[in-house]
């Protein structure tokens, strides 16, 4: 009995499978939020250091084909920065911000903690909410908060009042996969 497992003819050619991946899917408003959700219980998060300069973090996120990374410190995360923090207007606001003290006077000098938004200013949303919830509430959030490109999901961690980050929604994605933007 031949062994099935083995290619027996001769391969003069093979291309790669095209895998289908969540960002490709196409999605009603109807499916379930969670389907958006880049879940950090099965992928690894992109992080930076909060004193990492902007410029490598950017170039970070090229590299890792994302446009927002947490930002740790001693495995806590503190906060989040975005390609739009990095390229808008926060760098040039914190190099003329007269209180921000003689660190620092050139764009190369900018970090990451100088313009990223702190954890307690993202306004997570709840796991247990998501689990639930339709890829159209998220997009209604989205239009909600017209100057957020990214919501973080948080649930309860192991001891009290211990929060995890557990997932993030890209706008990107989510606009993407409903085939429009969430207006």
């Amino acid at each position: 009995m031949p062994d099935s497992s083995v290619h027996r003819s001769p391969i003069s050619r093979a291309r790669l499978v095209s895998p289908v991946t969540p960002a490709t899917l196409s999605l009603t408003p109807s499916a379930p939020a969670i389907a958006l959700m880049t879940d950090l219980a099965t992928e690894v998060p992109h992080v930076v250091a909060p004193e990492r300069p902007i410029d490598d973090a950017l170039r970070d996120m090229i590299a890792f084909g994302v446009r927002l990374l947490l930002v740790v410190r001693d495995s806590e995360v503190i906060g989040i920065i975005t390609s739009y923090d990095i390229m808008g207007e926060r760098p040039l606001q914190f190099l003329q911000d007269p209180f921000r003290g003689e660190r620092t006077h050139r764009h190369a000098d900018v970090r990451v903690e100088d313009v990223m938004t702190r954890i307690d200013d993202t306004r997570p949303l709840r796991h247990r909410w998501v689990s639930e919830a339709t890829a159209g509430e998220v997009a209604a959030l989205f239009r909600a908060r017209s100057s957020d490109t990214h919501l973080l999901v948080v649930e309860e961690g192991r001891y009290p009042g211990e929060v995890v980050v557990r997932g993030i929604f890209s706008r990107t994605r989510l606009e993407r996969q409903l085939g429009a933007p969430p207006r």
